[in-house]
């Protein structure tokens, strides 16, 4: 029970590193981070040595394709350039002498240690610091969640059991496969082929396992490293999950490969695998080294079929509805080169996070539109979208512009914070009424269809105005924003003298709503004098 417990808070403590380092690592995705990690892969062989590097500091190929996926999330590594780091990472994971020297656990804990440590600096709201000290403490419960997972599942390797169906591959071809799928099953487990390896090198040198029993062994590891990967990345969608699919296909091609050449050597008893003393006399080392080409033959597999192997997993995992509305349509990267043109850019950017407001709010009253994609779709995409446009006009700043540019550029910082408030309020207003119950749908719905048709038109005017920007729609607004409180107020209590028997519950969810309506009042009244042109 200890060992599954252990297991399972591992598992916990990846999710949440997984989650932590990813949010970060968007508020870090700066130019200056671009380039650099742009410089260092900038070739195929610089992007298959750093990934060599990530696999061996880590000990994980696990880590390494997690760690990958957040930093194309995050924009700031391209996919192709992805995949070579992670194949290559698994070269990493081989070096039995970095094993030996690197210990995860007591990286981990230098990790907690000097976040711990830089962390009670008095750090401001925008410091860089603070989000390089959240994505370096997901990094840290990344490594502590892997290293439980791995000491969780370190009694397998005790279990009568478990010798004993490695015991039973003595031979043939069914016993064999039992080999095979022994390794892929307790790599699932504990989340390492190196360690499933160390395992059979142990079992061979014990005289429990043959040669050709271990190197299966060894091959079904590899595959069930690459499943482990596929299971951890169950909760991710779209191209989030490509490279955990491209794991999977390498891990399982290069074993697949080795068992065709070991087939080969059994019909034709050319010495390709089982007969290579040449490589070492010793047979454990030469098995060693066997893993070490298992891994070389894994990176190499899907290599030469970049194109084809990215169409292959669009197919397997498509963008989802979310991410291509996050995909920014104005913005790009050489526009830097112009501060104006670029702020402009920024400026239209904005204006479609404007449009999308009333869309949000229409889907809440009593006969909506027909939508264009689901409410929480195109909440997750205008919060990615905002996050890029910000990351954006950090770039413009850092690079310097005149003094009407730096005007211009912290006025639509601003806005895109007002645009933000607007949006993540809209979301709490749709939570609460997604929280409704059958009971009180007859009573609070009609407020609530009331109060979304009023924000859908304030919403509607504001997308005008932000398009065209006069004098008479900015009146109108100052109108129709005007302060709300009594309103909300006289609402309430006539409510709650129509329906004494209202229960707590539901005056709660009244509550929140009207409250979440008067906030969308102001925001929308404070945005409207954002988005207003300067006196001449």
């Amino acid at each position: 029970m200890e060992m599954f417990g252990t297991f399972v808070a591992g598992l916990g403590l990846f999710l949440v590193g997984i989650k932590g380092l990813g949010t970060h690592l968007q508020l870090l995705a700066g130019g200056r981070m671009r380039r650099m990690l742009g410089t260092a892969t900038r070739s195929a062989p610089r992007s298959a040595a750093l990934g060599v590097m990530l696999g061996a500091l880590t000990q994980s190929s696990n880590a390494a394709t997690f760690i990958s996926t957040s930093l194309v999330q995050a924009g700031i590594l391209a996919l192709p350039r992805a995949m070579l780091i992670v194949g290559f990472a698994n070269i990493g994971t081989a070096g039995l002498v970095l094993l030996a020297t690197v210990d995860l656990h007591l990286a981990a804990l230098w990790l907690v240690g000097v976040v711990g440590f830089l962390s009670t600096r008095n750090l401001g709201r925008a410091s860089p610091l603070r989000p390089a000290l959240g994505a370096l403490l997901g990094l840290a419960l990344l490594f502590l969640g892997i290293d439980l997972m791995k000491l969780g599942a370190t009694p397998l390797r005790d279990l009568a059991a478990v010798r004993e169906v490695l015991a039973a591959a003595s031979g043939g071809i069914a016993a064999l496969a039992i080999a095979c799928l022994a390794g892929a099953v307790v790599a699932m487990v504990a989340q390492s082929s190196s360690t499933v390896t160390i395992l059979a090198l142990a079992m061979h040198e014990a005289g429990v396992l043959d040669f050709e029993q271990a190197l299966l062994v060894a091959c079904g590891a590899s595959v069930g490293s690459g499943l482990a990967v596929l299971l951890l990345s169950s909760d991710l969608r779209g191209t989030s999950r490509r490279l955990a699919i491209y794991q999977a296909l390498i891990k399982a091609a290069g074993a697949a490969l080795f068992i065709l050449l070991l087939a080969v050597e059994h019909a034709s008893g050319l010495p390709l695998l089982l007969g290579l003393s040449a490589v070492a006399e010793d047979p454990q080392t030469r098995l060693a080294w066997l893993f070490l080409a298992l891994q070389l033959v894994s990176a190499l597999a899907l290599s030469p079929f970049g194109a084809a192997t990215e169409r292959l997993l669009a197919r397997l995992s498509p963008e989802t509805q979310a991410e291509a509305l996050s995909r920014p349509r104005y913005i790009y990267e050489q526009a830097l080169a112009e501060p104006v043109t670029a702020l402009d850019l920024v400026a239209r950017e904005q204006r479609r996070l404007l449009n999308r407001l009333p869309v949000l709010a229409d889907r809440l009253r009593a006969e909506p539109e027909a939508p264009e994609a689901p409410q929480a779709a195109m909440l997750e995409a205008s919060e990615a979208l905002e996050a890029r446009i910000g990351i954006f006009l950090k770039d413009i700043l850092s690079r310097g512009c005149g003094p009407e540019q730096l005007d211009r550029a912290v006025a639509l910082e601003a806005a895109l914070d007002g645009l933000r408030a607007l949006r993540e309020t809209l979301g709490e207003f749709s939570e609460v009424a997604a929280g409704i119950g059958p009971a009180e749908a007859a009573t609070l719905l009609p407020v609530i269809h009331r109060l979304a048709e009023a924000l859908h038109l304030l919403l509607g005017e504001l997308a005008e105005f932000g398009g065209a920007g006069d004098a008479e729609s900015l009146a109108l607004l100052g109108t129709l924003t005007a302060d709300r409180s009594d309103m909300m107020d006289g609402l309430r209590r006539r409510l709650a003298r129509d329906e004494p028997n209202l229960p707590y519950a539901a005056q709660d969810v009244l509550f929140r709503a009207t409250s979440l309506f008067e906030r969308m009042v102001w925001l929308t009244r404070r945005q409207a004098l954002l988005l207003a042109p300067a006196p001449g």
